[in-house]
């Protein structure tokens, strides 16, 4: 009888257990994180002519396009031209530059760290930093370089920055 009355405890206190972990875990919406930047961080080899896309885990805020960039050389060298577009969703950005990516040289993905979903939200961007090995575009990386920083300084902004005060995340890779 004891036994049975300890496995009957026991039961009631892992179904409360679960009750309160359902109740925990609904939440209105999920975060919406950085999912994926390619080309990966340290890629070489890359094609000139591959596409270059920043995807989301849910939409994204109008006008966020304006704090994603491509360098040529580090981030604070010049800025690729060339335009941004959404797919429908607004859950990816493709770069499409005016001219083919130079060969044989090294380019910089920087997305903004101020950037907000369509809800106004804040992107969670830690988890693919510690996934995919890039780094924050720090305020030093942004001000030095050989250009005295004034490609960087123009993205420094509130879209840009981040809450850890860095100025979003870079990501390198070099073509083929």
């Amino acid at each position: 009888m004891r036994k049975r009355f300890s496995m009957v405890l026991t039961l009631a206190a892992a179904l409360g257990g679960l009750a309160a972990c359902s109740d925990q875990t609904t939440t209105p919406e999920g975060t919406t994180a950085l999912a994926s930047v390619v080309p990966q961080e340290g890629s070489t080899g890359v094609s000139p002519t591959a596409p270059i896309t920043i995807r989301f885990t849910h939409a994204m805020m109008a006008g966020m396009e304006q704090f994603m960039a491509l360098h040529e050389g580090p981030v604070t060298g010049t800025a690729v031209e060339g335009s941004w577009s959404w797919n429908a969703g607004r859950t990816e950005a493709t770069f499409t530059p005016r001219q083919p990516l130079k060969t044989r040289t090294q380019y910089t993905i920087h997305v903004g760290g101020g950037m907000k979903d369509a809800n106004g939200r804040a992107v969670d961007m830690q988890t693919h930093m510690q996934q995919s090995g890039c780094q924050w575009a720090t305020a030093g990386m942004m001000t030095g370089g050989m250009m005295g920083g004034q490609n960087g300084q123009g993205m420094m902004g509130p879209g840009w920055q981040h809450a850890n005060g860095s100025y979003g995340m870079v990501m390198v890779f070099t073509t083929a």
